[in-house]
């Protein structure tokens, strides 16, 4: 009886971890928060590379610099041209309150047959009507960090 006590504790410890950790892992955000709409705007964006979709994250200048893009490619994808699968990384930062806004950083990585490519992504929100936009978004090329 007593050296089973330690095993039932070990594996009820374990399972505890196992949970915990997996709780603790989850970092998506309520779809409704800022960082739940930026989130989603991040992925149609930069991950599925789909400005259609992204644009439903959006208004003001964000809407007008997506339609601007959709307008630029519309050529290129009615002749059938998709979006490659290319592998890319988001890391979200910490948001920043900015007056009404909040500003939400985030580094983007692009894994491309010639490398990887980071960029710093600076989204910004806003209310509008009531939900959380898109407003602004401001993306800059970095170098990457040489590979070891």
């Amino acid at each position: 009886m007593f050296a089973r006590r330690p095993l039932l504790a070990r594996a009820a410890a374990l399972a505890l971890m196992v949970a915990l950790s997996g709780a603790a892992g989850c970092k998506k955000a309520a779809p409704n928060t800022p960082e739940g709409v930026a989130d989603s705007f991040v992925e149609a964006y930069f991950r599925q590379m789909d400005q259609q979709r992204a644009k439903e994250f959006t208004a003001l200048g964000a809407t007008r610099m997506l339609e601007a893009e959709l307008k630029e490619v519309q050529d290129v994808r009615k002749d059938g041209y998709a979006p490659g699968s290319v592998e890319v990384a988001v890391h979200r930062g910490q948001p920043t309150p900015r007056d009404e806004r909040i500003r939400i950083p985030y580094e983007i990585e692009i894994a491309t047959e010639g490398g990887k490519q980071v960029r710093d992504a600076d989204v910004e929100l806003s209310r509008i009507d009531g939900a959380w936009k898109v407003v602004r978004v401001g993306v800059k090329a970095r170098d990457a960090a040489p590979a070891p």
